[in-house]
């Protein structure tokens, strides 16, 4: 797998040296980085390369918890349409949501699931490609990015529950505890974020629906057009496009992305999933989203989510959660 990264998302690491004293222009071209793509907001980097730029700016920083920084030096520009998508997010919940869609964009060997249970959202995620190294500076850079745009849309008293990181604790340890105001875990097995449930549900003050949809849109085009090997995630986009005008069908998906019905389900089953589930996840997590929504009617989310009758929409969110719908917009209300 050949993976790549945003080049506007490098601007992090831009500012991260040049607020240590380092020359960015030395680093870049030292691992063969165009400095000028970083104005490109479509342009990619290969992902080995701007890990090497990690690698090496981990050499010539002193601190090794300089990617914390990343909390304060991130821009909504850095992360395509993402930023903004997250930032007019209805919750943080749906906000977190749209990284676990869209976060191919902005790297496509880093894969983010979200799981949520009675009490906590727990974001966390992998490196899909071997070739990759993990770079610790890069780990730390990365939830400290997810947890200043949640802190920016949910205001200065965001803070999480529990945060881990695969890496050794360093001599600065308490610069993590300082940032993310929660108990933090070394040595983990993976690295995670957790929030509070009550938090990620409530409503944030600089909500809009108009300015989350068009995002969304553009985010959705612009995956369709990258190219790479996350089987899942083009399905799920093409999946997406399809909804509002009925439920797709495995054909029709197959012939968007260019191949044949039978590769279609070949490559879903050694993703470990079929199309028919990859549908219904979707819809799932579509609908939690979109009730989320005090604006959007259930006749509404029947449209956008593909069902023909609200009723056949009511029956498949009663057997996702166990709840009708109204029940369930109460309860996150």
């Amino acid at each position: 797998m050949n993976a790549t990264v945003l080049a506007s998302s490098a601007r992090i690491l831009h500012r991260l040296l040049e607020h240590h004293g380092i020359d960015p222009a030395f680093v870049y071209r030292e691992v063969g980085l165009d400095l000028d793509l970083v104005r490109d907001p479509r342009a990619r980097y290969a992902g080995t390369k701007v890990r090497a730029a990690w690698q090496m700016a981990t050499r010539l920083i002193d601190s090794p918890c300089f990617g914390l920084l990343t909390a304060e030096v991130w821009r909504p520009t850095d992360f395509h349409a993402l930023g903004y998508a997250f930032l007019s997010s209805y919750t943080l919940k749906t906000a977190i949501q749209r990284i676990v869609r869209y976060h191919a964009i902005v790297d496509t060997a880093v894969k983010f699931d979200a799981t949520l249970d009675d009490s906590y959202l727990r974001l966390t995620y992998e490196i899909t490609d071997p070739d990759i190294p993990n770079v610790f500076a890069l780990q730390d850079a990365r939830l400290a990015g997810v947890f200043g745009l949640c802190r920016e849309a949910y205001g200065p008293s965001f803070s999480a529950a529990a945060v881990s990181f695969t890496h050794p604790a360093p001599s600065c340890h308490g610069d993590y505890y300082g940032l993310f105001r929660c108990p933090v875990q070394f040595d983990a097995p993976k690295p995670e974020l957790v929030l509070d449930r009550a938090m990620v549900e409530a409503p944030l003050p600089a909500a809009s629906r108009e300015l989350a949809v068009a995002n969304e849109a553009i985010l959705a085009d612009y995956l369709r057009t990258l190219v790479h090997d996350d089987i899942v995630s083009r399905v799920k986009t093409a999946v997406i496009a399809h909804l509002p005008s009925g439920t797709p069908s495995a054909e029709a998906v197959a012939k968007e992305l260019h191949m044949s019905i039978r590769t279609l389900h070949r490559r879903l089953s050694q993703a470990q999933t079929s199309f028919s589930e990859t549908l219904e996840a979707v819809r799932r997590e579509l609908a939690e989203q979109y009730i989320s929504d005090p604006t959007r009617s259930l006749s509404e989310i029947s449209f956008l989510l593909g069902f023909s009758e609200q009723s056949a929409f009511s029956r498949a969110f009663r057997r996702w959660t166990g709840q009708p719908p109204s029940t369930f917009r109460d309860a996150a209300g």
